[in-house]
């Protein structure tokens, strides 16, 4: 019964600090995301909080992520990137 007990500290202790290095990750990733979405407050009293998204820069965000994830676990290279936007910047 006290191992059991013991283990299920361990694990909330464990599971705590696997959280935090998760939203560490994201915080230090995702840090606009939180700035792209927006809860905005009702000007009748009847009306519900409505949400404004700022799409463009949450798709960017979002590509951006999925691009350092990409070259992190190198399947695509830094040059490769750097080169299509540089073409993307030079067509007219």
């Amino acid at each position: 019964m006290e191992k059991k007990h013991r283990m299920r500290k361990v694990l909330k202790v464990v599971g705590k600090i696997g959280k935090g290095i998760i939203k560490g990750v994201f915080d230090v990733t995702l840090p606009n995301v939180q700035n792209t979405v927006k809860m905005i407050d009702p000007e009748l009293p009847n009306e519900k909080k409505k949400v404004e998204i700022d799409f463009p820069r949450l798709i960017t965000a979002v590509t951006v992520w999925i691009l350092l994830i990409l070259i992190f676990f190198g399947k695509i290279k830094a040059t490769d990137v750097m080169d299509l936007i540089t073409k993307l910047i030079l067509i007219k």
